[in-house]
């Protein structure tokens, strides 16, 4: 078992665009977004010239929707002629892949009405050769690239063949749940529908935590926060690292409000954001993967979450994440404003309620082949 923690998209791509190249038997890639831009064009391209004959790529439809981290139809956007030149690009990368021998699926169709739209598969993933799975946070475009994230790569073939399953999975449109437990590292599969069973050992974890707490996200909400409340006055030291400029602006007011009340110490991670997302309890146990620590990934995402214990991958994260991200930090000294951090956590809690209803309620396929 071998592990290696990439930080950032320049190691991340250099090391993947590698293993791509020399794959012999089968490179299988998914992502969430994977846009027509100089990033996704570049991990595009190695994939269509790589040697492999078996090679397959997932994409979630919410890439023909947002590009560049910005919805298409809204006036503003869609009156943004460069911004519409990569939309149409990237809504063309499928039949490029496909040219080039390159298999190429849809993830969650949004559905009759777009009932399905927050429904996302979330997930972050490629194996190649059987031997090689790669997990974390990264998707495949500019934007992405642009911030502070990571992935882990790991050689193992039975992990490596328990991902592999994974992903053939998805591709036949099944999301399924499941666990695997392999030297310094657990896998928990996540399929949208059971999302709060698969979680409550990595709760449990977080709650038996009695030296320290380091977390870094910038979208970390509910129930997360209340499993922290829920250690008690007992709870370690706990520090929440998250982005000063923060794409989702509901998360503004919100997170301090809950770090506030939650007794947490907030920190800021100035310019570029932080997309990481990592809980590291009594430095010893990494809790890692494509889950932001949300109310979508503990409810309605198909994820991919690991708990990692090798210590020399923890030893990694310690010193490339934990250290420099805190000493590049400051603490938050803004003003909390308790009603709309209140009427935040409200909303988020009504919106997942009735996204689970419509989910559950009209389903729609998995898969689709068309983009």
């Amino acid at each position: 078992m071998s592990f290696r923690l990439l930080v950032d998209s320049e190691e991340f791509s250099s090391q993947f665009l590698q293993d791509i190249s020399a794959a012999q038997a089968r490179v299988y890639v998914q992502a969430m977004t994977f846009d027509a831009d100089k990033s996704g064009l570049r991990v595009a391209r190695t994939l269509m010239d790589a040697a492999a004959p078996d090679r397959r790529v997932l994409i979630d439809e919410v890439s023909r929707f947002i590009v560049s981290d910005r919805f298409i139809y809204s006036p503003a956007n869609w009156r943004d002629q460069e911004l519409r030149r990569e939309w149409q690009a990237t809504r063309s990368l499928a039949e490029d892949f496909r040219r080039h021998g390159v298999r190429v699926k849809i993830t969650n169709p949004f559905g009759r009405f777009w009932s399905h739209f927050f429904a996302r598969n979330h997930k972050k993933l490629a194996v190649i050769d059987g031997r090689i799975s790669y997990i974390g946070g990264i998707n495949f475009s500019d934007h992405n690239f642009a911030w502070h994230d990571m992935m882990l790569r790991i050689e193992n073939p039975s992990l490596a063949a328990f991902l592999e399953e994974d992903f053939l999975s998805t591709w036949e449109g099944r999301n399924q749940a499941g666990f695997g437990s392999f030297p310094g590292i657990d896998i928990h599969l996540l399929d949208g529908r059971s999302n709060a069973r698969a979680f409550e050992p990595i709760l449990d974890l977080i709650r038996s935590a009695s030296e320290s707490i380091f977390i870094e996200s910038t979208y970390f909400a509910l129930p997360f926060f209340d499993c922290l409340r829920q250690i008690g006055p007992g709870r370690p030291p706990t520090i929440l690292v998250t982005s000063e400029v923060n794409n989702w602006p509901q998360m503004r007011h919100y997170v301090p409000w809950e770090a506030r009340r939650s007794g947490i110490d907030l920190r800021l991670f100035p310019g570029r954001l932080t997309h990481l997302k990592a809980i590291l309890v009594d430095g010893r146990e990494l809790v890692m993967g494509s889950a932001n620590f949300d109310f979508f990934s503990y409810s309605i995402y198909q994820e991919i979450v690991a708990v990692v214990r090798d210590p020399a991958a923890i030893t990694a994260f310690k010193d490339r994440v934990v250290v420099p991200d805190l000493e590049k930090s400051a603490p938050f000294a803004g003003r909390v404003r308790p009603v709309r951090g209140r009427m935040r956590a409200l909303s988020f809690r009504a919106l997942v309620r009735m996204n689970r209803w419509l989910t559950w309620t009209w389903p729609s396929n998995s898969v689709r082949t068309d983009y």
